[in-house]
């Protein structure tokens, strides 16, 4: 079948234009519809989750007046303070150096012919003064080593003045203790 338009140039384009309205016309009613039924929706799904938080805060506040519950909240809080001691006997812990198993090491690395006179702890600047008497130089250097190589000490400093004297020799040490071996 054939179709034939004789229609002036002008009146089609008035044709095409009010076939155009219309198609706007109809899409924006149809849009329309659309976001109501959408403002419907969301109005109803406001309505029940504002009615359903209401109801939740009316359970917590009853919850939160039982006497069971007192109890627990109580029981959460002790156990919350009871945390909060232990953190802070573990934080002082971390600090604390072991002094006696310090002192057991200190017994086993020093060797024959080493007397320590001064054992003396600063805790301002965290330093162990060591004092002592040494026979022989050897000694002395072998006990500087042992101390050098203890996991105990963190650093161990000897003045020159340790290393003047061959035999008969009055020493000192200064250490930084670790805290944990």
């Amino acid at each position: 079948m054939l179709r034939l338009n004789l229609l002036p140039p002008a009146e089609k384009k008035e044709l095409m234009l009010a076939r155009l309205n219309s198609l706007i016309l109809s899409l924006a009613v149809w849009f329309l519809i659309l976001l109501i039924i959408f403002s419907l929706f969301l109005a109803s799904t406001f309505f029940c989750l504002s009615i359903l938080l209401k109801e939740q805060k009316n359970l917590i506040a009853i919850r939160e007046n039982d006497p069971q519950m007192q109890s627990l909240l109580e029981i959460e809080e002790k156990i919350k303070q009871t945390n909060q001691t232990i953190e802070q006997v573990s934080s002082k812990q971390q600090q604390m150096i072991l002094w006696t198993s310090l002192l057991e090491e200190m017994t086993k690395i020093v060797p024959n012919g080493i007397y320590l006179t001064i054992f003396s702890y600063q805790t301002a600047n965290n330093q162990i003064i060591l004092n002592g008497w040494a026979n022989r130089r050897e000694n002395l250097l072998s006990f500087q080593k042992s101390l050098e190589e203890d996991s105990f000490f963190a650093e161990v400093k000897a003045p020159l003045a340790n290393l003047v004297k061959e035999e008969d020799i009055d020493f000192s040490f200064t250490l930084k203790p670790t805290l944990q071996p």
